[in-house]
């Protein structure tokens, strides 16, 4: 009996939104100024809006630099920025597109190893510097791991 109820009054809540956009529609085409000032409205609402299509450009980099970021910049980027980032994190650390925990900390454990500053004297500056990119890229890609 509930179901029924509410299924009805599904329909209630439908026939008024149906009947106050007709409404709307008929007072629309039967005054055509009115019909112009909310096509000039939504005009002037959207002309400074840009629609962005979130492909990739083929003469930027991908693999720019990302160690000037903080974390705290995660929630405001924008997809474009960050899935351009999880590619290249994800290509820093050889991943398939779609990886586990343990394929992440696997391999994150085989760079430290690699690149760890005490294991390189030879150029020490170079494999601080891609330490800390590991350890960035590692901290960002645990979070969209499986």
């Amino acid at each position: 009996m509930e179901a029924i109820l509410t299924f009805i009054g599904l329909l209630v809540v439908i026939s008024f939104f149906f009947r106050f956009i007709g409404a709307i529609f008929i007072m629309l085409f039967r005054y055509p100024i009115l019909l112009l000032f909310v096509i000039l409205g939504i005009y002037f609402l959207f002309r400074n809006f840009r629609f962005r299509f979130y492909t990739y450009k083929t003469r930027e980099n991908p693999y720019r630099n990302y160690g000037n970021q903080s974390q705290s910049n995660y929630g405001s980027q924008n997809y474009y920025d960050l899935r351009q980032k999880y590619d290249y994190y994800r290509s820093l650390f050889n991943l398939p597109e779609n990886f586990t925990k343990d394929e992440l900390k696997k391999r994150f454990r085989e760079l430290t190893k690699k690149y760890h500053p005490d294991k390189c004297p030879d150029n020490k500056e170079k494999c601080e510097e891609q330490f800390k990119k590991i350890n960035e890229a590692y901290e960002f890609l645990l979070k969209y791991a499986k």
